[in-house]
């Protein structure tokens, strides 16, 4: 059972919102989880590969009728390679095969395995693709204490990066939307407010904000490949005037001022401690008095066992970065505090990356 996070005055996200993981493992015996465990590389590494060469959008160009020749022609493939991959994704129902051999991609699954799709989860599987390369060196990260060697997809190191900003752009928009209601919900911010989106990458959240309080401004700050996506996404739209772009590195340069308050979103699992409280002083720095800084990420109980998804996560963070981790409450709070902010508390529990913590400059 996933153990709940509870802290004083917190606010709950309704089960509908909160899109709180389910383990089914719990119902199999110690034997059948330790073997379906094991396996679930196999649907993974299928579907990633799928990915990759854009299976699924190559057959839905071609009205959603497509055979092996055909696909292996047009993918520059071996033609073995490519049938034993569509079939398998025919045998775990992603695509179908008719009698005369013409793959399909199968009709639930269309809208988020085309990446011409405004709701494509394509960027996900192959950003997922990058972590799976980091995770089979696990037991030598383990060992040696230094993060993976890097491996890059057939798409290259840059296509790798936009599929990683376009991943976290497929996942933020189921989340955004429900943890801004509940940000609102809360009071935590109310009226007109001028707000930074510190490595806010394609808008995501910035976007998200902008619809839930009509009335602010918002600037998103990021590297500039980050940046570029944000202007394609924001250009010619009614949101445009109110938003900026700044480029940067949140790392090295300082923030723009003047803000009324500072989103941190899914960063400080990338580093440690000392770059955490780093980032908070320049947000601190960033913001009017009496402005507010919101952190959203894992949240992690005491003993950093709970919750189940941000245990794994660390392992993401282990094979991946060279200091990142996971924190507790207290963690997040004593590096808030050192900096000079002021009433800390847990604002959305969650038992995923949508726990929120919040704090105010004095």
């Amino acid at each position: 059972m996933v153990a709940k996070l509870r802290y004083p005055n917190a606010v709950r996200l309704p089960p509908a919102l909160s899109l709180q993981p389910v383990n089914p493992m719990s119902q199999l015996s110690p034997f059948d989880r330790l073997r379906t465990s094991a396996a679930a590389y196999q649907e993974s590494c299928t579907l990633i590969a799928a990915a990759e060469l854009d299976l699924a959008t190559k057959i839905l160009e071609r009205s959603n009728r497509a055979t092996a020749d055909e696909l292996a022609a047009v993918l520059n493939a071996d033609l073995r390679g490519t049938t034993v991959l569509l079939d398998a994704m025919v045998g775990l129902g992603y695509f179908t095969k008719s009698a005369d051999a013409v793959y399909s991609v199968a009709e639930p699954f269309v809208e988020f395995l085309d990446n011409r799709n405004p709701k494509t989860f394509i960027p996900m599987l192959r950003h997922m693709g990058t972590c799976i390369r980091t995770w089979t060196q696990l037991a030598w990260v383990v060992q040696s204490g230094t993060p993976a060697q890097k491996q890059s997809s057939i798409l290259g190191p840059l296509e790798d990066n936009v599929s990683f900003i376009l991943a976290m752009n497929s996942i933020g928009r189921l989340l955004a939307s429900p943890v801004f209601a509940e940000i609102k919900k809360a009071g935590i911010l109310t009226g007109a407010f001028r707000f930074i989106d510190i490595g806010g990458a394609s808008g995501t959240y910035t976007l998200a904000m902008l619809e839930a309080f009509p009335e602010s401004t918002g600037t998103i700050f990021d590297l500039p490949v980050g940046i570029q996506e944000a202007r394609k996404r924001f250009v010619e739209t009614p949101l445009s005037p109110r938003v900026s772009f700044a480029e940067g590195d949140f790392y090295r340069d300082e923030f723009p001022n003047g803000f009324d308050f500072a989103w941190i979103s899914a960063i400080i699992h990338q580093h440690g401690r000392k770059e955490s409280r780093d980032l908070y002083a320049k947000a601190f720095r960033a913001l009017n008095s009496q402005g507010k800084v919101a952190v959203r990420d894992f949240v992690m109980n005491p003993q950093r066992t709970a919750p189940e998804a941000g245990t794994l996560f660390g392992i993401n963070m282990l094979v991946n970065t060279k200091t990142g981790m996971v924190y507790t409450f207290d963690e997040i709070r004593e590096d808030l505090e050192s900096v000079g902010f002021v009433n800390v508390r847990l604002a959305v529990p969650s038992d995923t990356m949508s726990a929120v913590v919040v704090a105010e400059k004095p």
